[in-house]
């Protein structure tokens, strides 16, 4: 059915489409804010720090490069700023979070001072379960430092990330990877002194020219450091600077490679005790963890999780629409010390809201009994096409991907979008894959 890898992987929908300003969506959406919430839903806190101390010449995401400490404070205060405009909104100060979740950027490049002060304001602000999983993206470096380990423990931080990507040293080098494998070192050994349930790593894949050999070298030392999860994720091309764009395109393992090596991953780290729980998401826990439950609309049919988005280019999802604040760090600072909301991007609202649920079908690989008629929402003759191909099938009332679909998750979902989404994607990714070093966030 498939001959060719769709390149983007989407982590929200519907698809951003519209400037906030011009969005016919606008007024719904402010007057929706400004009313008491008519449903109860899943809810996920999403904080974004959007600097590093170091740009990795493969990194796709809104990412600005300082090491100004005047900087890290003038953002901290309009982060706390922006929680405490957010959560007096009628809409959102009657919802309970059950996950929070720091990304970046690197947030563990803030003093601790600083954290401090967020986890502080959010604690205050917002609603959180008392076992709400509280997850802290960093850079191993600065993650690793033990007083800042103590402040995340100290605010029942449960799960903490950190990208890694490889351990061959020549590929570090060729994407400017800072950190080195002696902090990697660093960074697990003081987070497993404090006993934090959760330590992840990303990993990557489809690196140039990257053999089944090399990618057992990554698998070897990874089997040695036996972290608690692991996301591994395909390498996206797109988004190297120009100067090195033709010939990391040149060096791009082919599509056949591409599944050789990711079968091999996936097989081997089953062999090592992980479970395969979500497209790209292997952990030693049987089920995904509850940011990327939450993140996908609540996992295995359910569309109905809701996102809160805090930070520059932070994006989220509320009844029936995505959004996505000012990614321009100079403009949402501006804005929020104006006392202006940021949102930048708003999407269309799909004419079958379950469609989220059935878009995220292949995320998770199933969809349970309960929700199974959201597949009804997928194109008819695209869903007959899986079956036939021997992608997706039906027992018992469930959905599934076979191990075939598995390995053509980004194609499947965005053909279980609805057409106008549909047409959206296509449209999107033709200019992504032209435009060199392209920082997107993510979809």
């Amino acid at each position: 059915m498939y001959d060719q890898l769709y390149p983007v992987t989407y982590y929200f929908y519907p698809l951003l489409e519209h400037a906030f300003a011009e969005s016919p969506n606008r007024d719904y959406f402010l007057k929706m804010l400004s009313e008491p919430k008519a449903k109860v839903t899943e809810n996920l806190l999403y904080i974004h720090i959007p600097y590093c101390h170091d740009l990795c010449r493969f990194c796709p995401f809104h990412v600005k490069v300082t090491k100004q400490d005047e900087v890290y404070v003038r953002y901290t205060k309009a982060l706390i700023k922006e929680i405490e405009m957010i959560s007096v909104q009628p809409y959102v100060s009657d919802m309970t979070f059950g996950a929070v979740y720091f990304g970046g950027g690197s947030p563990s490049i803030l003093n601790n001072v600083l954290l401090k002060k967020i986890f502080e304001s959010i604690f205050r602000c917002f609603n959180l379960k008392t076992d709400a999983e509280i997850s802290f993206e960093g850079e191993p470096r600065t993650l690793g430092e033990p007083e800042k380990l103590d402040l995340l423990k100290d605010f029942n931080v449960k799960r903490i990330s950190f990208g890694l990507q490889t351990y061959k040293q020549e590929m570090r080098d060729l994407f400017k990877i800072v950190a080195t494998l002696d902090d990697i070192d660093n960074v697990i050994r003081n987070a497993r002194d404090r006993n934090f349930h959760e330590i992840n790593v990303d990993m990557m894949y489809d690196l140039p020219n990257q053999t089944l050999t090399d990618l057992e070298y990554d698998l070897k030392h990874l089997a040695e450091h036996d972290f608690d999860s692991i996301d591994y994720y395909n390498l996206h091309y797109y988004a190297f600077p120009e100067k090195m764009k033709v010939d990391m395109f040149k060096s791009k393992p082919s599509d056949k490679m591409h599944f050789i090596l990711g079968e091999q991953l996936s097989a081997r780290l089953i062999d090592m005790g992980y479970n395969h729980v979500a497209d790209q998401i292997f952990t030693k826990e049987s089920q995904v963890c509850e940011y990327f439950r939450l993140l996908w609309g609540g996992g295995y049919g359910d569309h109905t999780a809701e996102t809160i988005a805090i930070g520059a280019s932070a994006r989220g999802y509320i009844n029936g629409v995505s959004y996505m604040n000012y990614g321009n760090t100079n403009k949402y600072l501006k804005l929020v010390e104006e006392n202006e909301f940021v949102f930048d991007k708003i999407s269309t609202r799909l004419e079958k809201p379950e469609n989220r649920g059935a878009a995220f079908f292949p995320k998770f690989y199933q969809i349970n009994k309960e929700y199974a008629p959201v597949m009804k929402t997928i194109p008819e003759n695209i869903l007959k096409l899986w079956v036939d191909n021997g992608l997706a099938f039906e027992i018992d009332g469930a959905w599934y991907l076979s191990q075939k679909g598995k390995s053509w998750t980004t194609n499947m979902m965005v053909d279980g979008f609805e057409p106008i989404q549909r047409k959206k994607a296509f449209q999107s990714t033709k200019s992504l894959v032209l435009k060199a070093g392209m920082r997107t966030g993510s979809f």
